[in-house]
């Protein structure tokens, strides 16, 4: 048995799933709608995204374990073949793992959260990060942060700006993430000389290529003050975490039917667990 081995084996025993049944989030998202471009609801803290040029292959492999699931049962052998050669389903599962583990449940309203709990978030999340990183097949790659304060009479500059300091994300991409900040905008404005700000702005990005699988974590603090009247100013502060980690997924087949007698996450479970929905709404903020 390899170091690696020993690793994975003693990850998957610290961060056992079966303790923590109470925060899982239902099986219940639909895949096919949560793949539609979307506007973010206002609130959001937290959504998935999943870019790069063979993401179409990586939802089939995906789509092909649910099917599985679906026909066979959660512990057939179909679902475990089908899993081994679906690396993004070894991607989110272990994901999910850490966020169960961690208490990282963006998914529950924030409707009636105070300082404490806001601040039980933010330890949760940084937890959450730190057992991603501590699984033997996700490697970082590197980690900044970058700061920018504007004082301007149009959000949609600062906006667009502010897309610009994501790395590594298209064009059409980078829409949806001005659209979840178009969205805290409009809260800012509703609300004239109270900031309004999000402790934890997160996109956590899934890059699908053909040399890799890249997870991405946009961490932001984000500080958004309107002040109305005759001079009408619009003040951003923004502050962006970036994490890069590397999901070694030619690797993914040797452990995935240990991974698997311990959780199965596919892609929209992802999805269910790390979006954040609108304290008024049942709709699901994925920037997919």
């Amino acid at each position: 048995m390899s170091n690696q081995d020993l690793q994975m084996e003693s990850w998957l025993t610290v961060n056992d799933v079966s303790l923590h049944q109470n925060i899982q989030t239902p099986l219940s998202f639909d895949l096919t709608s949560s793949l539609q471009d979307t506007t973010p609801v206002q609130d959001t803290i937290s959504g998935g995204l999943i870019i790069g040029n063979t993401q179409n292959e990586a939802i089939d492999a995906n789509n092909n374990v649910k099917n599985a699931l679906q026909t066979y049962g959660r512990f057939s052998n179909e679902v475990k073949e089908s899993a081994q050669v679906s690396p993004i389903v070894g991607l989110t599962t272990i994901l999910d793992i850490a966020r169960i583990v961690s208490n990282y449940n963006p998914a529950l309203p924030t409707d009636q959260e105070n300082d404490e709990t806001k601040k039980a978030r933010v330890i949760a999340y940084n937890q959450y990060i730190t057992k991603v990183l501590q699984n033997p097949l996700m490697h970082l790659k590197s980690n900044y942060e970058k700061k920018y304060t504007k004082r301007t009479s149009s959000w949609k500059t600062a906006i667009d700006e502010i897309s610009n300091l994501y790395d590594g994300i298209t064009e059409k991409d980078k829409e949806k993430i001005k659209n979840s900040l178009q969205a805290l905008a409009e809260a800012a404005s509703s609300r004239s000389n109270k900031a309004n700000t999000e402790n934890i702005f997160a996109q956590n990005v899934i890059v699908c290529n053909d040399e890799e699988i890249e997870f991405c974590i946009y961490s932001s603090s984000v500080t958004m003050l309107y002040s109305g009247g005759k001079n009408t100013v619009r003040q951003v502060d923004f502050t962006l975490n970036e994490t890069h980690i590397r999901f070694t997924k030619e690797l993914w087949s040797r452990y995935s039917d240990k991974v698997l007698d311990k959780h199965l996450a596919l892609i929209d479970d992802w999805l269910l667990g790390i979006s954040t929905p609108n304290s008024d709404k049942t709709t699901l903020a994925c920037f997919v």
